[in-house]
């Protein structure tokens, strides 16, 4: 047995001890062990011949580091130039699905992608780009939000969404995006109230030569819960009026990947107060910090 294994088994045994004091130091020195020793925490987790305090404490170092490892993803994702929506989607799923395969999540989008793509051609106006998605990802696939009143932590789940095919309408959307973009077609996601939307940018200037040319550099937009319905400006507009909402430039316009992320926590924020999880709701409110 290599020294390290050696040192992981022996902290890990000393987590029976009862003594608190001697408890609180062991802990300390475990987490900053980080995820080398994870899979000997699990184990202890799962060993029926080990005490209910042994198992216990075991699980809780166990899901802090994996929440310490969530915080240092998000904080490195704010700081970087990309700040790749895909992955703070996956690290923020993490806060309630420690063992989330990102692996699998993004072998499943890949073949979403290609189904796409294998329909798609460069003849193709914006409006039938946007068909093929629909029909690829709404019909093909069955995809399909869920506006419950129960809030199911699992329709924010990307994992849980892919393999289930229905989820928040913000998750179903942002896959949604996530995979035109990889194709090249400009959707992106609008911080509206109550309703997530979509928007198909012009990335031609194409709407100089439309009726009416849109302020915001948008060509249409897209209801991911009407299963990809398209709509103009106006009916936004309608839908403010509707909502005693002032409108405001953000409300037609593509959200910053941040905003989008800040939508998120928002929405699981609600779901955790609505389910009772006050340790993930604590873990939700301290994230929210770093944005």
């Amino acid at each position: 047995m290599k020294n390290s294994d050696k040192k992981c088994k022996a902290l890990i045994a000393l987590l029976e001890d009862p003594d608190e004091r001697i408890y609180l130091v062991v802990s300390q020195v475990i987490r900053r062990e980080g995820f080398a020793i994870i899979d000997r925490l699990l184990e202890a987790e799962n060993n029926l011949k080990l005490s209910e305090l042994h198992r216990g404490r075991a699980a809780e170092i166990a899901r802090t580091i994996q929440i310490d490892e969530v915080r240092r993803e998000l904080s490195t994702w704010k700081e970087s130039s990309e700040k790749d929506l895909l992955q703070a989607i996956l690290s923020l799923t993490k806060i309630h699905d420690t063992a989330l395969d990102e692996a699998q999540v993004i072998q499943s989008m890949e073949v979403l992608r290609k189904d796409v793509w294998l329909e798609l051609n460069d003849h193709q106006t914006a409006f039938e780009q946007v068909k093929v998605l629909n029909h690829v990802f709404f019909n093909v696939h069955g995809y399909q939000c869920i506006h419950s009143i129960e809030r199911d932590i699992n329709h924010l789940n990307v994992s849980q969404v892919i393999r289930h095919k229905k989820g928040n309408p913000l998750v179903i959307g942002l896959i949604y995006s996530i995979v035109a973009n990889w194709l090249d077609v400009p959707i992106h996601g609008i911080d509206l109230p109550h309703i997530f939307i979509l928007a198909r940018m012009d990335e031609h200037g194409s709407s100089i030569f439309l009726e009416k040319e849109n302020p915001y550099g948008v060509l249409f937009y897209i209801n991911p819960s009407g299963n990809g319905l398209v709509f103009d400006e106006a009916q936004i507009r309608a839908f403010l009026k509707k909502m005693n909402l002032e409108p405001q430039r953000k409300y037609f316009e593509p959200a910053s990947n941040t905003e989008l992320i800040q939508r998120y926590l928002l929405i699981y924020e609600d779901y955790c107060k609505f389910n009772g999880d006050l340790p993930s709701l604590r873990v939700c409110e301290e994230i929210k910090q770093l944005f």
